[in-house]
C-alpha cells in the first residue's frame, strides 16, 4: 500500500477481529475521515509508542505493526466532529511515512498475509476461552452478562480474536500479536495472556491475604 492514511493514537489498537468505535474531533482526522468516506473508506490506526503521547498533537513515533481498517459506520456531528466505526481489514507493517500536501499522516505499508485462518484448531481455543471467561463476566452484572451473551453467538472460532482486545493489553504483546500471520498462534497468544491474568490474580490474593 503507498500511501495509507494513519490515525496515531496513544494506547489503542485496531485488532483482527473486533470493531473500533472511535471520535473524532481534530481537525486534521476530519479532514482524513471525508478524505476515507470518499475513497476506499480504510483507516489504519497505529498506536503511539509509549512515552510520546504528549506529541499526540504533532508527529509521534508510532509502533510498527497496525490494524487498518474499514469505515462501516459513519455519523457526522454538527459541529464537524463524527463518530464512526472501524471493522477489521488487515494488519500492516508501516515503513516510510510519506510527504504529502494532505494534513494528516500517511505512510507505505506492507500488507500481511493471514495464515491457518480456516484452521480447526481455532474453535477447540475458542471452547476453552468461552468456558474460562464466561462465568467470570457474569460476576460483573448485568453488563458481564451481555458480554458473556454476545461471546456465547459468535462462531467459537471467533472467540479468540473477539477477546484480544481485551486481554493482550501491553504494548510489546500487542506488537507480537499484530505481528503473527498464524492466526492459530494468536489464538494461543489470546489464551496465554489469559492465563497470565490468572496468575497475576493469584499472587495478589496471595499478598492480601
Amino acid at each position: 500500500m503507498p500511501n495509507l492514511r494513519v490515525f496515531p493514537l496513544p494506547g489503542v489498537v485496531l485488532m483482527p477481529g473486533a470493531n473500533l468505535p472511535l471520535h473524532v474531533f481534530e481537525l486534521r482526522y476530519r479532514a482524513m475521515v471525508a478524505d476515507a468516506v470518499a475513497g476506499d473508506g480504510l483507516i489504519c490506526v497505529a498506536q503511539i509508542v509509549e512515552g510520546q503521547e504528549s506529541a499526540q498533537l504533532g508527529a509521534p513515533e508510532v509502533y510498527p505493526y497496525a490494524g487498518v481498517g474499514r469505515i462501516v459506520s459513519h455519523e457526522g456531528l454538527p459541529d464537524g466532529r463524527s463518530n464512526i466505526v472501524l471493522a477489521p481489514a488487515g494488519r500492516v507493517r508501516l515503513g516510510r511515512e510519506r510527504g504529502s500536501t494532505a494534513a494528516w499522516r500517511s505512510f507505505e505499508a506492507e500488507v500481511l498475509p493471514e495464515v491457518n485462518a480456516a484452521d480447526p484448531r481455532l474453535a477447540l481455543v475458542g471452547e476453552r476461552l468461552l468456558g474460562l471467561v464466561a462465568p467470570i463476566f457474569r460476576r460483573f452484572g448485568a453488563r458481564g452478562e451481555v458480554l458473556a451473551k454476545s461471546l456465547a453467538t459468535l462462531p467459537v472460532a471467533s472467540v479468540p480474536a473477539a477477546l484480544a482486545p481485551l486481554l493482550v493489553r501491553e504494548s510489546a504483546a500487542r506488537q507480537e500479536y499484530l505481528a503473527e500471520d498464524d492466526a492459530y498462534r494468536r489464538a494461543e497468544l489470546v489464551e496465554a495472556a489469559l492465563f497470565a491474568v490468572f496468575a497475576e490474580s493469584r499472587v495478589n490474593q496471595a499478598a492480601e491475604a
